[in-house]
C-alpha cells in the first residue's frame, strides 16, 4: 500500500504529521507476514527534491518530485495557511499529476484549503465537496461547477474525499483505515490517538457511506441523539421527533448515514463515553448514566466490546499517555 502526502508552500504540517503516524501505526499492527508480503510505504511529493518549507518555518524533506512516475494507492493533499491561490500559481504542475494519479485509480483526500487542489483539476466539478468555512464564499465563487455543502464535515464523491478540518480529516482516515486494515485495528488507533482528536461540533450531514441527496430530517434526527445521549432513545421516538414515519426514516437514515439509528446511537454514546473518561474526572457510573446507560455493568460491558479494554483501563492509559508522553 503506497500513500503520497503532497507538499506546497504554505501546507500545515499538522495536515501531515498527525495522519502519517495514525496510518503508520495501523500498518505496523498487521501480522508480520501481511506486513512483508504487502508493505507499506508512505512518500512526500514535491515540485524539487529540495526541502519544502511548509508552515512554521519548518521544512521536510520530500522523497519524490512531481516528475516521478510511481503511481499511489492514497494521496493526501493538506490544507494551506492563508490564500490557497498563492501555492497553486507557483506549482502548477501538481494539477496534471493529480489528474494522472486518479485516472490510474488512486484516492484523494483533501482537507480544508487543500480541496482547492482538487477543484483546480477539474474532477469535482459537478461532484459534492466541502472546505473550510472561512473560504466557502471564496470557493464557490471561483468554482461554480463544484457543489459545495456548507454543512458537511466530510463529503465523499467518486474516490475523492474532501473534509473541513484536522479534526474531520482524523475522522477520514479512521474510516480509511477501517477500510484497508479492518475494524479492530481503527478501534485501537482511535483509542491512542482519541486524544489528540478533537470530536467536531459540526453536524457531519454528508457522511461516509451516504447517498448524496441529504435529507433534512436525517440531520435533525442526528442532532435530537446527541443532545439526549442521557435520555433512553429509541428508533420510534427519533421517528417520531421528526415527524416522520419509522419505516422510512429507518431507510433514509441507513441510507443517509450508512448505519441504522441504533447503531448510530451506540456510535455517539461510545464517543462520548470516551471524552468524558479522557477529560473529566467522573466516576465510571456517571459516565455511564451521562452517555444514557443506567447500569454501570452494562455500559462497561459495552465500552469493553468496542474498545478491547475496560472504561478504566481506557481512562489509565489516556491520562498515562497525555501526562507522561
Amino acid at each position: 500500500m503506497k500513500i503520497g502526502f503532497l507538499l506546497y508552500e504554505r501546507a500545515l504540517i499538522t495536515g501531515i504529521s498527525l495522519a502519517a503516524e495514525m496510518l503508520s501505526t495501523a500498518a505496523s499492527l498487521r501480522p508480520r507476514t501481511q506486513q512483508r508480503n504487502e508493505p507499506f510505504s508512505i512518500k512526500l511529493i514535491a515540485p524539487k527534491l529540495a526541502p519544502t518549507k511548509v508552515t512554521a518555518g519548518l521544512k521536510l524533506q520530500p522523497d519524490m518530485t512531481y516528475d516521478d512516475r510511481q503511481t499511489f494507492d492514497i494521496l493526501i493533499l493538506p490544507p494551506m495557511w492563508g490564500n490557497p491561490q498563492q501555492s497553486i500559481r507557483h506549482s502548477p504542475e501538481i494539477i496534471p499529476w493529480l489528474k494522472n494519479q486518479y485516472q490510474k485509480g488512486a484516492k484523494l483526500v483533501a482537507t480544508g484549503t487543500g480541496v482547492a487542489w482538487l477543484a483546480e483539476t477539474g474532477l469535482l466539478n459537478g461532484q459534492v465537496a466541502t472546505t473550510h468555512w472561512y473560504f466557502f464564499d471564496t470557493f464557490s465563487n471561483r468554482y461554480p461547477k463544484v457543489i459545495l455543502n456548507r454543512q458537511a464535515s466530510i463529503t465523499a464523491a467518486d474516490g475523492m474525499y474532501c473534509t473541513t478540518s484536522i479534526n474531520s480529516q482524523s475522522e477520514m482516515i479512521l474510516y480509511l483505515i477501517t477500510e484497508y486494515f479492518g475494524q479492530k485495528t481503527a478501534q485501537t488507533i482511535e483509542t491512542h490517538f482519541g486524544h489528540e482528536i478533537t470530536k467536531s461540533t459540526q453536524q457531519p450531514f454528508y457522511q461516509i457511506g451516504g447517498q448524496l441527496q441529504f435529507d433534512e430530517s436525517i440531520a435533525l434526527a442526528q442532532d435530537w441523539m446527541k443532545r439526549n445521549l442521557a435520555k433512553a432513545i429509541t428508533a420510534q421516538s427519533v421517528a417520531d421527533h421528526c415527524d416522520v414515519p419509522l419505516r422510512s426514516f429507518n431507510r433514509k437514515f441507513k441510507d443517509q448515514v450508512g448505519e441504522t439509528p441504533h447503531q448510530h446511537l451506540q456510535r455517539l454514546r461510545m464517543d462520548a463515553a470516551q471524552q468524558l473518561l479522557r477529560d473529566f474526572g467522573m466516576s465510571v457510573q456517571d459516565v455511564a448514566e451521562q452517555v444514557g446507560y443506567k447500569d454501570a455493568h452494562h455500559f462497561s460491558t459495552r465500552f469493553q466490546q468496542n474498545f478491547s479494554m475496560s472504561p478504566s483501563q481506557y481512562r489509565r492509559m489516556v491520562k498515562t499517555k497525555i501526562y507522561n508522553p
